[in-house]
């Protein structure tokens, strides 16, 4: 029983429908340090967006108070909201600094949170290559790392050791969420579309739908020049998990908008584009995406 309630809640976590995560963590008593170290992001997320579907009534124990405490200092403010005007150095000494910081203030016990906590930045900072050279113990949340250890090696093009990696999760769980995500992303970095939406279809009846899959979904019809099709699939997902305020994972809010600014663009709906971009910017206006785009707008504007 207890296993299941940690399966049930990795695989919502990481197909983004974090209402499902506090909904079983609310209605379940299950001490875990992994466990927690799932449920401390998603109660961090519920803090920052405020939801309107979900009513936090459970009270927090120490442990779970700890982990959240320590991922909203570290994960929070120097993952998810880096300043727009970051360079590849100060990205590097932002890793190390940070994993100095950790070190000097994390208890013994939560040592092995330092290690993904750095993986996370190395793999949102796009900083990858650098991300190699980190010393990532397999002991320590071990599924979690090897799937970072494999988004870090996409990011830096090193396909041959992603999809060593790839075998790595498979033989550690080949029906594990982070395995058929793996599969996807291979798919997609690789340049083929139609497979990772095979792969996406077949993640989808094994573990159900989700934001995170559906903005899966609208990738790969951009790749193969669907762009109809897919403007009209993020319109859908936009109304799910933004207009309807389903409690998602914010990263796959940002994603949404993300592929609607670049359709909109592509579509010429520039006032769709304009009010997407404002959304985006009220959410997160220090996400990647909208850096690389105001460069772009930028050198686009220092041109003509």
């Amino acid at each position: 029983m207890e296993q299941q309630i940690l399966l049930q809640t990795k695989i919502a976590f990481f197909l983004g429908n974090f209402n499902k995560v506090l909904e079983i963590w609310q209605q379940n008593d299950y001490e875990d340090d992994y466990y927690y170290f799932l449920v401390s992001r998603a109660l961090i997320a519920a803090r920052e967006l405020k939801p309107k579907t979900i009513r936090l009534t459970k009270k927090p124990s120490s442990k779970l108070l700890e982990i959240t405490d320590i991922v909203s200092r570290f994960m929070g403010p120097l993952i998810e909201q880096q300043r727009a005007d970051t360079t590849i150095d100060e990205d590097r000494k932002q890793i190390e600094d940070v994993l100095k910081k950790l070190k000097d203030i994390i208890p013994q016990q939560n040592q092995k949170i330092i290690q993904i906590i750095c993986a996370y930045m190395s793999v949102n900072s796009c900083e990858a290559q650098y991300a190699l050279q980190l010393e990532l113990p397999k002991d320590a949340f071990q599924q979690e790392l090897l799937y970072l250890q494999f988004m870090i090696y996409l990011r830096g093009r090193r396909f041959d050791l992603a999809e060593s990696t790839l075998l790595d999760l498979r033989r550690f769980d080949d029906e594990d969420i982070l395995t058929y995500l793996a599969q996807i992303y291979l798919n997609l970095y690789n340049g083929q579309p139609e497979q990772a939406f095979k792969s996406i279809q077949e993640t989808k009846d094994r573990f159900g739908d989700s934001s995170k899959l559906m903005n899966l979904m609208i990738t790969c019809l951009i790749h193969q020049n669907k762009f109809e099709e897919a403007f009209e699939s993020g319109q859908k997902v936009k109304t799910l998990i933004i207009d309807n305020e389903q409690f998602s994972d914010r990263q796959e809010i940002e994603v949404c908008l993300s592929n609607l600014i670049v359709l909109s663009e592509l579509l010429n709906k520039q006032q769709q584009k304009e009010e997407y971009i404002q959304v985006l910017e009220q959410i997160n206006k220090s996400c990647h995406f909208l850096k690389r785009y105001q460069e772009k707008v930028k050198k686009i504007d220092q041109l003509s």
